[in-house]
């Protein structure tokens, strides 16, 4: 098969996906039709719930390649001819075309499977947008015999124009973790505060406290953000609640500092509403991701070769993310390299952000993903 041959699959691929979007731990169909696919091609597969692993070539020499299968409960308002069919859910992160690609590439390789001479295994990965997430579930599985010993992925990057990459060596993406507690005290009329325990008032105290994790107790050279993005307590004017609960993100490049601010969000916040005669409990279910560190050597390699592919005027060293992403769980246990694709058209100066209901990457992006995803099988290892 030809570059124009696979970039016309994964067109018709990328549709198919896109009007038939899927929310995460529910991806059925999306499911079938791939299962569907690989079967009238003569794939063989795995089914891991409602994720696939496939596998084209033998070998001991592993390479994996991953795309994921779900889509964002989010109104479509991008008046393409092949929008969304289900109601208040579209893919608006780019996954239908990660997806389209990485299936159309599995069919390349399929076809070319005498000269592989290394197996591929390639992750139809559920529930990338949903904690704990897939790649957690799917990674078992990934691991069996022949372990990989490399694992590439893309994601859709609007910031960037069509037929661009950019990539970062170590961290590039953060991690993404829940700040989810509650601050209960005692409730009383407001016009007697003094027979209760007032846990507004704790709560306001600890969210100015949190923002000093990030001011006073890091290093200034390295990225945080905490965020506080969600305060509910009480229901009316004259009476002061028992409880208040409250959400939360907290974003990091470096793993050690993650770890720290939930030490100190522990360590401080009972003492803060102990002041208040109120008690913290926080949700410590961590199913948060870490960052997403690209390996080295890897990333120099795909650097030299994207350069070659593609132009060096086309490959962005890219500053970190603020995003996370769950292929960072793959790359704890198989170095990797995750890059971003740029999918805004050059007849536009930007376009809507990713989970906007108006997002609508350019498709001819897709040749220059599928050129590097082919790329990264049929050069690896690279001397």
């Amino acid at each position: 098969m030809d570059l124009e041959e696979i970039y016309r699959l994964a067109v018709d691929f990328r549709r198919y996906f896109h009007r038939k979007p899927e929310v995460a731990e529910q991806e059925y169909e999306t499911q079938a039709y791939i299962t569907d696919v690989l079967q009238r091609y003569g794939i063989t597969y795995t089914t891991v719930g409602t994720g696939i692993i496939a596998r084209v070539g033998q070998g001991a020499l592993c390479v994996a390649l991953r795309g994921e299968m779900d889509a964002l409960r989010v109104k479509e308002a991008t008046g393409l001819p092949f929008a969304s069919e289900n109601e208040g859910v579209m893919h608006a992160c780019g996954h239908d075309m990660h997806l389209a690609m990485v299936l159309a590439v599995t069919i390349a390789l399929k076809q070319q499977e005498p000269l592989l001479q290394k197996t591929v295994k390639i992750v139809f990965q559920p529930s990338e947008e949903k904690r704990p997430g897939g790649a957690r579930l799917l990674l078992p599985e990934l691991l069996k015999d022949p372990v990989p010993r490399a694992i590439f992925a893309q994601h859709v990057y609007p910031g960037l124009p069509t037929g661009c990459v950019g990539v970062r060596s170590g961290a590039f993406f953060a991690s993404s973790d829940n700040i989810i507690f509650s601050v209960e005290g005692k409730g009383t009329h407001a016009a007697m505060p003094q027979n209760g325990s007032d846990p507004i008032l704790a709560t306001a105290c600890l969210i100015q406290f949190y923002q000093t994790l990030v001011t006073k107790f890091r290093n200034p050279l390295t990225p945080a953000v905490v965020s506080v993005t969600s305060v509910h307590g009480g229901t009316a004017n004259n009476v002061i609640p028992d409880r208040v609960d409250v959400k939360g993100t907290v974003r990091t490049h470096d793993n050690e500092l993650r770890d720290r601010i939930f030490e100190l969000i522990d360590e401080k916040s009972e003492a803060i509403c102990g002041l208040y005669g109120c008690r913290f409990k926080r949700d410590k279910t961590m199913n948060g991701l870490p960052v997403l560190m690209n390996d080295r050597l890897l990333t120099e390699q795909f650097v030299g070769r994207a350069g070659y592919l593609l132009g060096q005027e086309h490959v962005r060293l890219m500053e970190p993310l603020t995003l996370g992403e769950d292929f960072a769980i793959y790359l704890q246990s198989i170095p990797g390299v995750m890059w971003v694709l740029g999918v805004c058209p050059p007849i536009q100066d930007a376009m809507p952000p990713l989970h906007n209901p108006g997002f609508s990457p350019d498709e001819e992006a897709m040749r220059t993903g599928i050129v590097m995803l082919l790329d990264c099988v049929n050069r690896f290892p690279v001397n």
